[in-house]
């Protein structure tokens, strides 16, 4: 893994304009659209729904049926289709299709395409998955005759326009130095920490990173109910917490591989106030029982194994 921090002055008259194709034209591929062409690139929508490209090509986007011509030769195209969980498993019908249909687009391609995934996908999906689907389709292979990247998304419904302009940070996953080369030049102007990683890392980071905030989020709400419980300010605490905590200014505390966490105070810290809860404060905490009991287990080679 390589990290790059971008300090070149932001312009779109020192951009090589690529012809980019958003596929799933959604707040993410809209504002990742509007971002590139910000910045001097030739960028076209394609979406299934009919409303939102009625609706982009009223703000003077332009747009496209990924079956029409005006789809083919360009050079990137940006698949940020939905993947939707249903009865708890992830849906790929759609990213399936729009793939596939892409596939037939690169069949008549005359270029070398870049296929950048931006859609939340599980690790080796890319790989395993969608390569297959795009070799099918377009009877073409990869690295010879296309090159495919993982691109993960951080962007805030709320503020996807602005947070593309300003990206906190940028994960370029690729297999391929050419691949990571092109996109490398594509995010230049962002002045963005850049992070180059494999594919399959990649796609692990984007699960990591919205678990790690989901975790985060669940810790603090189950907190509150026991402060609140015994009439405790939750938020001093919590404002408190996230300055003393090594966990919060420290950005590798916990994520080194010292494994189980033990010494004279959060083994013992846990447990007493797991216990105290439970039988003082009669409230239930899963999260804090779950720790206790994960942090167990890591101390079993067995489980470890398994």
């Amino acid at each position: 893994m390589n990290t790059q921090k971008n300090t070149g002055v932001f312009s779109p008259v020192d951009v090589k304009k690529k012809k980019i194709t958003i596929i799933g034209s959604g707040f993410v591929g809209k504002a990742a659209g509007k971002g590139f062409i910000n910045i001097g690139h030739d960028v076209t929508f394609v979406d299934i729904n009919t409303i939102l490209i009625e609706s982009l090509s009223k703000e003077g986007l332009e747009t496209c049926n990924i079956n029409d011509f005006c789809s083919n030769n360009r050079d990137i195209y940006i698949i940020s289709v939905l993947t939707p969980t249903i009865n708890d498993k992830l849906d790929f019908r759609f990213i399936d299709s729009a793939i596939a249909n892409l596939g037939r687009v690169l069949k008549d391609n005359s270029n070398w395409p870049l296929i950048v995934i931006r859609s939340t996908v599980p690790p080796g999906t890319v790989q395993e998955r969608f390569v297959p689907i795009l070799e099918k389709y377009s009877e073409k292979k990869i690295e010879k005759d296309f090159g495919i990247a993982m691109n993960p998304e951080f962007l805030r419904e709320t503020s996807a326009e602005e947070d593309f302009m300003h990206p906190w940070i940028i994960i370029i996953g690729s297999n391929e130095p050419k691949v990571a080369q092109i996109l490398e030049e594509l995010y230049a102007p962002f002045k963005a920490p850049i992070v180059h990683m494999t594919i399959k890392e990649a796609e692990m980071t984007k699960y990591v990173h919205n678990i790690y905030n989901a975790n985060k989020i669940s810790f603090f709400n189950e907190m509150r109910l026991v402060a609140e419980s015994i009439g405790v300010d939750a938020d001093k605490v919590f404002n408190t917490v996230v300055e003393s905590a090594e966990a919060s200014w420290n950005k590798q505390y916990g994520i080194r591989n010292f494994g189980p966490f033990d010494g004279s105070c959060l083994p013992k810290d846990t447990m007493a106030f797991l216990s105290w809860s439970n039988e003082k404060v009669k409230k239930k905490m899963p999260i804090l029982h779950a720790i206790i009991k994960v942090n167990e287990r890591f101390k079993d080679k067995e489980y470890l194994e398994y």
